[in-house]
């Protein structure tokens, strides 16, 4: 899954009014068709579909440039102008361009833009996170709390922007005491709608992978990294 975040610990991007204005001042759908084809799929959540017990839905900000535009005033900002250039790094990322050009445009921001190789980057956003970066992320296993307590919970070490949300991490210390899988679903439901309208991260794509088997191969399966497992291949006898 590739996302984009903010610091959330710094202005402008401590009110989560900025957040929710630069988030909907982008159409995530139409930047996720810019890779290349058959490579990925448009997100809808930050929990990619296919991972057991995923929330059914569309957790992504709509596409809104002129609320943003007013969430931006009543923010305190009455342009895009009014809150200084927007430190933007990351690892070169292929939605990047586009991403700015949407943000000056329906925003009229100036984005301050550079590139970093990928250890550099990762030191970069541990130490001193700039006002917007992106990642990629892997599961370490097909479950919603990696994309979600992994990346979002309080005080998680993969939580680069530093956002903090009480109501996010009961959700999900309810969808980990949860004694069904629908009420673990429908607390992590919770949690992405509060995603959604606090806007920390927005997810853009997920990545597509294929595996190419025959008749009579045994045990060709993807571990939780989405990785064809080499050690359990076998010939039927």
């Amino acid at each position: 899954m590739t996302y984009y975040g903010f610091d959330t610990r710094q202005k402008p991007f401590d009110d989560p009014r900025v957040r929710r204005a630069f988030a909907q001042a982008v159409d995530w759908r139409r930047l996720a068709t810019l890779d290349e084809l058959g490579s990925s799929v448009a997100a809808t959540s930050l929990v990619p579909t296919g991972i057991p017990g995923r929330p059914d839905g569309d957790f992504l900000p709509p596409y809104d440039p002129a609320a943003a535009r007013a969430l931006l005033a009543e923010a305190g900002y009455a342009t895009g102008a009014a809150l200084g250039p927007i430190s933007f790094i990351a690892s070169g990322g292929g939605y990047d361009g586009a991403l700015i050009a949407m943000l000056e445009e329906n925003l009229g921001v100036t984005i301050d833009y550079a590139t970093m190789d990928f250890d550099t980057y990762q030191d970069r956003l541990s130490t001193d996170p700039p006002e917007l970066w992106s990642l990629s992320w892997v599961a370490d296993y097909p479950g919603s709390n990696d994309f979600l307590g992994v990346l979002l919970g309080t005080g998680s070490t993969s939580n680069e922007g530093g956002w903090s949300n009480p109501d996010f991490d009961a959700a999900i210390a309810d969808a980990g005491a949860a004694t069904t899988p629908e009420d673990a679903t429908a607390a992590y439901a919770k949690a992405l709608e509060i995603v959604r309208d606090e806007a920390p991260a927005v997810p853009v794509s997920y990545g597509t992978s294929y595996t190419l088997v025959r008749d009579g191969l045994l045990g060709a399966t993807q571990n939780g990294l989405g990785i064809l497992r080499l050690a359990g291949l076998a010939w039927a006898r």
